[in-house]
This record gives C-alpha cells, sequence and structure tokens, in this order.
C-alpha cells in the first residue's frame, strides 16, 4: 500500500499532520503514533524525530502512510456523498418543474 505513495506527497502529509518537519513525543502522542515505535526510531535520542528519521523508520513510515490512505479515504467518501446529494437536488427540481 505506502509503495504506491509519493514520497514528497508523504513528507507534506505528515508536516500537515504535526504542523511542522520535527515530530515530538507529544505530537506523536497526539497523532497515535505507538510510543515504542518513536523511541525505536530516535536513534540520536534527541527530543524530536526530524522527518528524514520517520521516512527512514519502516514502522513510523507505514503509520503516517496508512493515516494518509485513511484520510484520502475519507475525502473520497465524503466527495462522492456530496455530489449524490447534489444528483437529488437536481433531479427533485426536474421533476417539480414537469
Amino acid at each position: 500500500m505506502s509503495n504506491n505513495i509519493n514520497a514528497n506527497v508523504l513528507k507534506n502529509f505528515i508536516i500537515d499532520t504535526i504542523g511542522s518537519e520535527k515530530l515530538t513525543r507529544n505530537q506523536a502522542q497526539k497523532v497515535d503514533i505507538d510510543a515504542n515505535k518513536y523511541t525505536e526510531a530516535n536513534v540520536d535520542e534527541n527530543a524530536y524525530l526530524d522527518l528524514d528519521e520517520i521516512m527512514d523508520d519502516k514502522d513510523l513510515y507505514e503509520q503516517f502512510a496508512t493515516m494518509y490512505v485513511e484520510e484520502q479515504d475519507k475525502e473520497t467518501e465524503a466527495n462522492a456523498e456530496k455530489e449524490k446529494e447534489e444528483e437529488a437536488k437536481v433531479k427533485d427540481k426536474g421533476e417539480s418543474k414537469a
């Protein structure tokens, strides 16, 4: 699944999700990143993970890729629902004129 996501697109999604290019432990908790996975990825033991560390860590990469796909699915579903509502309005207007 995540192999089909462009790395730059995923990087932009991560930045949008966490609000910066650095992921702190608190931010990780807010976006439901497993604390153990965060610790394992933090090889230099800074107070944060930078974007490259996230992209290089298989588990974190996969978690963000999954979040991205879920977000895309929600948007697709919302757009489909909106389209159905618009079609129903057009149909109702057409029937009322007839």
